[in-house]
């Protein structure tokens, strides 16, 4: 499950930060960053030594696509089932 909590909005090159929750990760200090006509998202590093959190492509992908959501108010900032998101997109 990806779930968005602490959604903070906000103007310029940051849309907003956030609380990332994918599956049993909790990753505080999520942004998501206006880029050209899009959006990247900014994940915190993690552990002792710091390395990049342990997301999959898929992952990554439906995590930026939910803080989209959440950030332009179109739809609860939760995705239940990835696998059957993922199947509804193609």
């Amino acid at each position: 499950m990806i779930k968005i909590s602490n959604l903070h909005q906000a103007r310029g090159r940051v849309a907003a930060t956030f609380t990332a929750e994918v599956g049993e990760l909790v990753l505080p200090g999520c942004a998501l960053i206006r880029r050209g006509d899009g959006y990247v998202l900014s994940i915190p590093r993690v552990g002792e030594p710091s390395r990049p959190a342990p997301l999959s492509a898929v992952q990554e992908a439906e995590l930026l696509r939910v803080a989209v959501e959440a950030t332009r108010g179109l739809a609860r900032p939760v995705c239940p089932d990835l696998e059957a998101a993922l199947r509804m997109v193609g």
